[in-house]
Parts: structure tokens; sequence; C-alpha cells
């Protein structure tokens, strides 16, 4: 389940009946070709968590996936307060983050990981090239615009609860209101618009304006 590098190597040159000198195998593994073996992994391990005939419903069939992000602290013992110390206890305590990713798809966890209990949500979570055509499902915890930004330019999407400090502007109102009242409401913010919709729904696209570094 877990190897070393010198393990692997001998383990290479059990099957191929060769042997392969240190230094030439290490410095085979550039950073290129690590990164192609984690994407080799993480691929493979996809492919066999897809249950034969597992398929999202016909609403959302255009998508690959979706998934949740989410996390809970468990309690340790008070002894490993010093490797892992609680973020809010009044005694000497122990905990950890468990972070875990569910797949629709998978039907049951993509990733699991552990943190220190101190570790903020959002950083549990490293947006990649993976979101492609996944809708990923979050709560306020992992709220940050940064996050939303990198997961729409790879080409990915997602679902969550808006902060009530934020009060984005609508651009274009898709369904819930008349052609007249939809011009209405374009260019306005939301909380003005909510005044006026008496608990209607509303499908709008909106713009939200935030600084990058």
């Amino acid at each position: 389940m877990q190897r070393t590098l010198a393990s692997l190597k001998r383990e290479y040159e059990k099957e191929a009946s060769k042997t392969i000198s240190d230094s030439s195998w290490y410095y085979r593994f550039t950073p290129e070709l690590v990164e192609f073996l984690h994407q080799c992994v993480i691929h493979g391990i996809e492919e066999l968590a897809k249950e034969p005939g597992r398929k999202l419903s016909k609403k959302l069939e255009n998508f690959q996936d979706v998934i949740i992000q989410d996390s809970t602290i468990v309690r340790l013992h008070s002894s490993l307060a010093d490797k892992f110390p609680a973020a809010r206890a009044r005694n000497v305590a122990a905990g950890v983050k468990v972070g875990v990713m569910v797949s629709a798809v998978a039907n049951g966890p993509k990733t699991v990981a552990l943190y220190s209990e101190k570790t903020a949500e959002i950083k549990t979570l490293k947006i990649g090239p993976w979101i492609k055509d996944r809708i990923l499902l979050v709560d306020l915890g992992f709220y940050k615009n940064q996050m939303f930004a990198r997961v729409a330019e790879n080409g990915g999407y997602f679902v969550s609860r808006i902060k009530k400090n934020m009060d984005p502007i609508v651009v274009s109102v898709e369904e819930g209101l008349s052609k007249t009242k939809s011009k209405e409401f374009a260019g306005k913010h939301v909380s003005e618009c909510i005044k006026q919709l008496s608990g209607k729904d509303l499908d709008a696209v909106v713009k939200i304006t935030f600084k990058r570094r």
C-alpha cells in the first residue's frame, strides 16, 4: 500500500531482471514525470470508482459528476495535544479535521485527507483541472470568490449559499419573471430585487466584483 522509491526499485529490478544504478533511478523521477504519474493514479482511481451503469439523472447528464466537499472534527486523546492541538477548547484537548470529498457517480468518498483542527475549511479544498465538467457543492465554510473563480477558470461549476454581506448585481434574468419585469431588475443589486419578489423563485445571472492577489 505504501512504497519507498528504494523498494519500488528493488521490485522493478526483480521483475525486469535488470540492475539499475541509484543515480539513474532517482534522477529519472523528474517533477514532470512525478506529475504525470500522479495524474495517472487519479485517473485510475476515478475509473475504478465508477460502477457499471451508474449515471447522473437526465437533468445532469451533461456533467461528469456531482461532488460534495465537507469536513468534520474528530476528537483525539488529550495526550496528542502537542501534535494535534484543538482549535476551540478551554482544557488541553486534541483533534483532527477530516476533509472528505464525496462523488455521486462513485456513490462514495472520492478523497479523504487529515488536517490540523485549526486548518480553515477553504484550505482543505484544492481546485485544479480535475473540476472540469463537474459540479461542486459546498457550504459557507468554503465560500471564497477566488475559489469560485478558479472553479470557473478550470471549466467546472459550483453550488453554494451566498454570504449575507455579499450583494451581487443582476446582469440578466433567465426564468421567473416576465420580460418587462426582467428588464427592470437588470443592473440592480440582488437585495433590492428580493424585496420585490414576494417569495418567488428567480433564476438570474449576476455579477460580483472582488480583488485578486
